[in-house]
Order: structure tokens, then C-alpha cells, then sequence
């Protein structure tokens, strides 16, 4: 590595500089650039903030990576806080739940979609799965002793919730029993097992919990042979999101390893949400609601009705009915150009991936500016960075396409939105739109809308001592209208998913746009110099 230090003198330097490089996986990392630039986003953020913790033992407050004017000013941030760390008094011990039950008033986020769901009980559940494929000697009974250890050390899996008088309250319980099902499918015919051991796993993971019980996850293992398994978790999303299953996953490993003899092994240190959630009211409370509100107001104008977003196969929203999904394998050169493009424009696969779509529907529908609903981790706080818990917001990237421009200056526009969002995303989507639209109905959003998302596969740090753990895709449901696009790296592979319903999109719809947008992603990132609108019309042929 060679640093570039453009006349930057730190002891913090070379390091910090190593470990944005590794972050990001970019070359020759100069103390003039910007992180944003080089392509990072909320999540590569928080990732940086903790391999500085883990490196250098020093906490940097998340705001300061978006707030940085380059990765010199980056280093005055970590100086400071190493001197803060040296001045302070030994640090607190991390806010642990005490023996008793614990009520405290729910996130924002968690009242929003317990009330709604209330008042709206057809609407779509919201809570996710993750499954694996495991062959290899597996014990059930060090499985459920891992899934209690990994319960009882996040408070979040001991939560319950209640309402009374239009506000949502929730209690951690100091227990709560892990729920592991298991069937056995072996006697069937060895042509049949996996088929009916996937529609076990599929019936599971659909059923609702009871928000007034902990814990709010639920797992099932499927005995196929002696040494395989179909194994599923299932989370009600009031109590974890995709930034958790990586947590749950890598502690129950942890655990795992630490049931079959491994004292080496220890436990995530993990904050209680709960905690977080009185804070986040406290801001709120304090005027960072109006702060928000009014950036999102100036991003998406005072009509509502230029909110939803429906493509020109749209057929109807009266009522959601046949959940559909579709992936597609990436082809290895559309991966390499959009992976080669992104490092040369140093930006992130998301903003480029964001870019191609938001010029695809900008010649699609004729709109000139383009609002995609997409996620921000919203985990700024580096106390609750290993703590289970919702904490993702929706966010609404909004942006300008001049179809005459050049896919560069739009990734550029892009860039800019996304910084923007992420830098305003912490409070929950239905909060912003009631806040700058008061008229619109309370509940779950109605309108459609285009989703996208680009990261990497959450859940796939399972490791389970002795044997060979494999991501096992479930089909799953939308949980909310419109078309839902995801661009999934699966380890050396990178994926196209998508979510939506038969009553607004028909399948044969949904494919040729999926094909279309790859083709139109392949040409953009090929020729990133060269007229969008001419690319884009080209693909559509």
C-alpha cells in the first residue's frame, strides 16, 4: 500500500487509510478523498467504524464519516476521539436488561407498524426469514441451547408489546423460551424429501406471531437423511431487521461452537434496544423531527400524489393478492462492468445500480424526476452497532435524470440523493410522509412504489461446528405494493430478486422488465460516458 498523505502528518494516517481501503476494496486511497466518493454508503460506513474500533480501539462517532470533507478529516475525527477515550473516565459497561421485566414506550418505527397492522390486519405481515441447507452431524439439542443463549443476551428476542390509548409499549421479559420445531421427513421416498421439507419450512415461516408473547422468533429443522437438514428462523420484524441477522447469525455460530466445547468463543457485547428507543424519541422530541421532515419535504414536493410510482404494466391496487418472486442470475459480465464501472467512478454498486433503474423509469414513464423507495441502516450511534433490533427506515431517494446527460453525471446526481437520504434516514418512512402530507390516511402505504436495494446476502455468517452450511433461498412475500428489486452479491455470484404481486404486475411484466433493466445496467456501466436516454431506449428494444 502507498499512502498519499498530501501533506497530512498523523500517527492515524496509514492505518485508517488501510482500513477504507479494505472496506471498500479500492487502491491508493489519498487523504484528500472523500468516503462518500470512493463509494461508500451506511452500511460500508458502520463497517468502517467498526474495524477502526476493533484496530485502533477508538470509537468515532458514525455522523463524522458522512460529515467528513475527506478521509484526512476522517483521521482529525479519530484523533479527537482518541483523546476524548484517554481524558474520560473508565467506560460505562454497556446498558444490560435488569433482572426484572423492563416497559418502556416502543420505537417510533415499532408503534408505527403495530398500530397499523391494528388497524389494517389484511395487510401484509411484516416479518422475514432466513433458511439454510446443512450437511454434516448436526445435534438439535446443542441447536436450541445455542438459540437460548443467543435470546437471553439480546434484549430485543425477550421483547413483547401491548397497546393502550393509541401507543404502543414494549416489555423485555428477563426469560424467554426458545422455540425450535423440529419434523422429519427421512421416511419419504428420497425423490420427495427435499419438495415436502421446503413446504414445511415455507408454511412455518408464514405464520403470524403474537406480538404479546416473546419471544417474537421461531425456528424449524427438517431431518432429511442422518446428515442433512433444512433448518429456518423466522423474525417478526418489530424486533429485528437485516442488519440483526447478521448479529443473530455469527452469535448463534458462537454459541454453537461454544455448546460443543469451544471456550474461546464469546458472545457479541450487545446494548439494549430498548434504551435506543427512549433516545430516539428524546431527539425527536427535541426538534429532529421538524429537521427531518423539512429535508424530505423539499425532496418530495407537496403532493402526495407524485409519490407513487406506477410503471406502464401497472394493472391495479384494489387489494394485494398473488405474492410472486423472481431471480436471476446476474451473467458474470453485467457483475464485472457494473463491479469496474463503480470502482472507476468511485461510487458504490447502489448508486450505480440506483442510476441505471432511475434512467429506465425516467424513459419508461416520462418522468423527469424519479423518487425509488429504498433502506438506510440508521445504526449512527456506535453503541447499538451489535445490538439486535429494528432500527432500518425507508428512505426515498429522489432525483433529477436528464436523459440527455451522460450516465457519469447522473451516478454523480445519485450519489448526491443517496448521501442525502442516508444523512436523513433515521426516522421511519410513514413518520416523514404523515409529517409533510398530514391529509394522508393513517396505516400502511397504499400507493405503489419501485424498491431497490443492492448489499450483500444477509444471514450468511452461520457457521455450525462439524458441519457444511449453505443459504437455502425461501420464497417470500412483498410487504408492501409496488415492484421490489433487489441486486444480492452471493458471495463470488451476484443476483437479481424480486418481489410483487399478480393484482399489480403480471410475472410476464416483471421478467422482461428485470431483463430489460439488466441489459440497460450492462450498457450504461459499459459506456458510462455515452447519452443515457440513447443507451437506455437501446436496451428496451
Amino acid at each position: 500500500m502507498t499512502v498519499r498523505t498530501d501533506a497530512v502528518s498523523s500517527p492515524f494516517l496509514e492505518p485508517v487509510v488501510s482500513v477504507v481501503e479494505q472496506v471498500l476494496d479500492v487502491d491508493d486511497v489519498r487523504a484528500t478523498d472523500e468516503f462518500v466518493a470512493l463509494g461508500g454508503n451506511s452500511v460500508l460506513a458502520l463497517r468502517l467504524l467498526g474495524r477502526i474500533h476493533q484496530e485502533l480501539g477508538v470509537r468515532v462517532p458514525s455522523k463524522a464519516v458522512f460529515t467528513a470533507a475527506s478521509v484526512a478529516d476522517l483521521v482529525r475525527h479519530v484523533e479527537a476521539a482518541a483523546a476524548d477515550s484517554e481524558q474520560s473516565a473508565p467506560a460505562r459497561p454497556k446498558s444490560r436488561p435488569p433482572a426484572g421485566a423492563t416497559t418502556g414506550r416502543a420505537s417510533l418505527g415499532q408503534e408505527w407498524a403495530l398500530l397499523s397492522s391494528l388497524r389494517d390486519p389484511g395487510a401484509p405481515a411484516l416479518q422475514f426469514h432466513v433458511a439454510y441447507h446443512v450437511r454434516g452431524p448436526l445435534e438439535p439439542t446443542l441447536l436450541r441451547k445455542s438459540l437460548q443463549s443467543v435470546i437471553d443476551r439480546h434484549s430485543a428476542l425477550r421483547t413483547r408489546f401491548s397497546v393502550a390509548d393509541d401507543a404502543a409499549r414494549q416489555h423485555v421479559d428477563p426469560t424467554a423460551t426458545a422455540e425450535l420445531s423440529v419434523e422429519d421427513v427421512s421416511g419419504h421416498p428420497p425423490e420427495h424429501r427435499a419438495r415436502h421439507a421446503t413446504h414445511l419450512l415455507r408454511a412455518y415461516v408464514r405464520q403470524p406471531f403474537d406480538r404479546s408473547r416473546a419471544p417474537l422468533t421461531r425456528a424449524l429443522l427438517v431431518r432429511c437423511a442422518e446428515n442433512e437438514h433444512l433448518v429456518a428462523f423466522a423474525f417478526d420484524h418489530l424486533i429485528a431487521d437485516g442488519w440483526s441477522l447478521d448479529l443473530f447469525t455469527r452469535d448463534l455460530s458462537t454459541a454453537y461452537a461454544r455448546s460443543r466445547g469451544d471456550a474461546t468463543a464469546s458472545l457479541t457485547a450487545a446494548a439494549d434496544y430498548a434504551g435506543w428507543a427512549q433516545t430516539q424519541r428524546a431527539g425527536f422530541d427535541a426538534g429532529r423531527l421538524d429537521e427531518v421532515a423539512a429535508y424530505w419535504r423539499d425532496q418530495l414536493g407537496p403532493d402526495p400524489e407524485d409519490f407513487a410510482l406506477r410503471l406502464p404494466g401497472y394493472r391495479s391496487n384494489d387489494g394485494l393478492h398473488g405474492p410472486a418472486a423472481l431471480d436471476l442470475d446476474v451473467a458474470g459480465e453485467v457483475a464485472t462492468a457494473l463491479a469496474e464501472s463503480s470502482r472507476a467512478m468511485r461510487v458504490s454498486p447502489y448508486c450505480t445500480g440506483m442510476a441505471a433503474l432511475k434512467a429506465l423509469i425516467a424513459d419508461l414513464t416520462g418522468r423527469r424526476r424519479v423518487t425509488l423507495l429504498s433502506s438506510c441502516a440508521n445504526r449512527l450511534d456506535a453503541e447499538y452497532q451489535q445490538t439486535i433490533g429494528w432500527f432500518a427506515n425507508g428512505v426515498f431517494p429522489t432525483t433529477t435524470v436528464d436523459l440527455t446527460a451522460s450516465f457519469r453525471d447522473l451516478v454523480a446526481a445519485v450519489q448526491d440523493t443517496v448521501l442525502g437520504a442516508t444523512a436523513h434516514g433515521d426516522l421511519p418512512a410513514m413518520h416523514v410522509r404523515r409529517r409533510i402530507w398530514p391529509t394522508l390516511p393513517a396505516g400502511f402505504r397504499k400507493e405503489p412504489g419501485v424498491y431497490f436495494m443492492q448489499n450483500e446476502m444477509w444471514g450468511n455468517a452461520l457457521r455450525l461446528a462439524g458441519a457444511e452450511v449453505a443459504l437455502l433461498p425461501l420464497e417470500e412475500d412483498a410487504d408492501s405494493p409496488g415492484l421490489h428489486l433487489w441486486l444480492l452479491q452471493d458471495d463470488a455470484k451476484l443476483r437479481l430478486h424480486v418481489l410483487h404481486y399478480e393484482s399489480e404486475y403480471s410475472r410476464e411484466y416483471v421478467g422482461e422488465f428485470a431483463e430489460t433493466f439488466l441489459r440497460a445496467l450492462h450498457a450504461l456501466t459499459t459506456d458510462p460516458d455515452a447519452r443515457v436516454g440513447d443507451v437506455v431506449r437501446q436496451a428496451r428494444r
